[in-house]
């Protein structure tokens, strides 16, 4: 499973780092107040600009499209393990350049924060990332890079977050799906904020790559030109992970009420051979990405995982 978590890690870790001249604290203190926010499908309270607007799908808060903060969290990640592909080495390993990466406190956590350009040209990213063996949180914020009071806005809601260790949250609470549970049996094994994991043994497998699995990744509404993209960019992701794929074409089809943007492929992973079943689905008001892998009995898998799309719900 911790393949999954790379995974979520890469659709939204900071892309490079250069000079920047923003200044941020090696230490925060917070505490918890109704001038927080608590943002849904996670522990985390931020205290967000009042024309900042909520976007569900994607846990994110924005002005804009081009001025927003987002929040991912892992309930059955390591932040011990994660924090060593946050470190100068390891973002310099994958040709990225860096300067301002650095080690702080938030509270009680152990956190990191970087500053610098995306790899979109015009725009900056920040991000502050925490946690402890039992969670990892990132939030990252993106404006363009010439809007200074945006920054200033990003790493002021930084400043102000706090995490409730204690809260007693419900892990589904960004699901914008139901779907027939018998028809793999996999248990549910982890929640990365919109992201879901199931597999055969539930949290027992949250560290192996190799389990029989699937996730379901909660999207915002959707065009079909949008969804295609997607599901493409997603091929390069996998395999950057260590993923092998026979096949990389994304068929268009029609799963039940559904546009669905299909691949169906034979894989190799740590040398063992498997399938994968990825598809997009396109709802009235969101969608979703649906990835299921096996690593044994595959043939038997794959026409489960065909089946529990065809029984997929979006909300």
């Amino acid at each position: 499973m911790k393949i999954f978590f790379s995974l979520i890690l890469t659709l939204f870790a900071v892309n490079s780092f250069a000079q920047t001249d923003s200044e941020f604290p090696n230490q925060i203190h917070t505490v918890k107040s109704d001038k927080l926010v608590r943002v849904a499908g996670t522990k985390v309270y931020m205290q967000i600009p009042k024309d900042y607007q909520y976007v569900k799908e994607l846990a994110r808060y924005q002005k804009n499209d081009k001025l927003y903060i987002q929040v991912i969290e892992s309930n059955a990640a390591n932040f011990n393990r994660a924090k060593a592909g946050f470190t100068r080495e390891a973002i310099e390993a994958k040709g990225a350049k860096i300067d301002v990466i650095k080690s702080i406190k938030l509270n009680q956590f152990e956190a990191i924060f970087g500053d610098g350009p995306s790899k979109y040209p015009g725009e900056t990213k920040v991000m502050l990332v925490f946690g402890d063996e039992t969670f990892v949180t990132m939030i990252a914020g993106v404006c363009k890079a010439a809007d200074e009071q945006g920054k200033k806005e990003l790493l002021n809601i930084m400043k102000s977050v706090y995490y409730d260790k204690e809260l007693k949250s419900d892990p589904l609470e960004l699901a914008n799906f139901e779907f027939d549970h018998a028809i793999t049996n996999f248990k549910y094994a982890m929640t990365a904020s919109g992201m879901f994991v199931y597999n055969e043994n539930g949290k027992a497998d949250v560290n192996n790559s190799l389990a029989n699995s699937f996730i379901i990744l909660s999207l915002p509404k959707i065009t079909e030109e949008k969804a295609n993209e997607f599901a493409n960019d997603m091929l390069w992701r996998y395999e950057k992970k260590g993923i092998k794929l026979d096949n990389k074409t994304i068929s268009k089809a029609k799963i039940g009420i559904h546009t669905a943007y299909v691949l169906n492929t034979k894989t190799t992973l740590n040398g063992t051979a498997g399938i994968m079943y990825q598809v997009v689905l396109i709802g009235e008001n969101s969608g979703l990405l649906f990835m299921g892998s096996a690593y044994s009995n595959t043939n038997n898998y794959l026409t489960k995982f065909k089946k529990t799309v065809e029984s997929i719900k979006i909300k």
